[in-house]
């Protein structure tokens, strides 16, 4: 596949092949010259399947890819498959993208580290959840200088329908971490206001015919709770461990600016106290937990 000015036919590797990347990565079949790594090999081989391009069994083998993309649990993990394996791999010139939720302070420092291996590191995180990376309409949110987001943006394009450059290298992480704080609060307070009205004897499914169609509606209304709350599946498709995570990146952030914050606090405290409680439930365990303690 020869390259061509709209970012197509270009070697891309793609790393991290969970419930997001292996969606993600097959919006790229036909467009790049794919390589897929995830530690899991049947995932490998389905991903491969799915973009259209070649199972690798080390990322070591990416040694060509012009760009890779990393869609990987969570920082550590980002800052080990880059400063371990990237670095040593990819050759000068070549653009990684980090699309996880890092934190942006490990973002800034792994753009520098590849920089001086003469490597464009970029961050773009995406919200959306499974049903964005299945359909290829995430929100896209990039950091980095504007010429390494116009090199990203086609490949971006393919797996997001809004995509938004926020400003420099570990902008982009911000604005996700922050994002996912305010989310994470929307879901707490809807799920004590649902609590309370079924308590009260309303059904909560007319409940949410009104809710999600007034002023308290939200992404929550609209997508958790007829995916996941309302058939009581408790099962969105996003882990409590990585919505905490995400709050913890953000209260971190949040300290750093000298913001006081006293909502944002008090669900921080919440989600760190829910996932103690029950580790590996998904983000709808927290109103499972709420609708419990008020006796429902």
């Amino acid at each position: 596949m020869g390259q061509n000015n709209n970012g197509a036919g270009q070697k891309v590797g793609f790393v991290g092949l969970g419930a997001m990347g292996s969606r993600m990565v097959a919006h790229l079949k036909g467009f790049a010259d794919v390589q897929v790594f995830d530690l899991d090999v049947a995932r490998r081989e389905q991903a491969a399947a799915s973009a259209g391009g070649e199972a690798v069994a080390s990322i070591s083998a990416m040694a060509d890819a012009q760009v890779v993309i990393l869609m990987l649990p969570d920082s550590p993990i980002v800052d080990k498959v880059l400063r371990n394996e990237l670095l040593k791999t990819l050759k000068s010139g070549a653009l990684v993208i980090d699309m996880s939720s890092s934190t942006p302070a490990n973002t800034i420092e792994n753009a520098k580290l590849a920089k001086q291996h003469g490597i464009t590191f970029i961050d773009a995180p995406v919200s959306g959840g499974i049903g964005g990376a299945e359909s290829g309409k995430l929100a896209i949110m990039a950091g980095g200088e504007a010429a390494d987001f116009a090199r990203a943006l086609p490949l971006l394009n393919r797996m997001g329908t809004k995509v938004v450059h926020v400003g420099p290298v570990g902008s982009g992480h911000a604005v996700k971490a922050l994002n996912n704080l305010l989310g994470a609060t929307i879901l707490v307070a809807t799920s004590e206001i649902f609590a309370a009205g079924e308590k009260f004897g309303l059904d909560p499914a007319v409940m949410h015919q009104v809710i999600d169609a007034s002023s308290g509606g939200s992404f929550m209304t609209a997508q958790a709770w007829p995916r996941a709350v309302l058939p009581k599946t408790w099962n969105f498709g996003f882990a409590m461990q990585l919505m905490n995570k995400d709050v913890g990146i953000a209260m971190s952030l949040i300290e750093s600016t000298g913001v006081k914050t006293v909502l944002c606090e008090a669900n921080a405290a919440l989600w760190a106290k829910a996932v103690k409680e029950t580790p590996g439930a998904d983000m709808t365990g927290i109103t499972k937990g709420i609708r419990e303690a008020a006796g429902l």
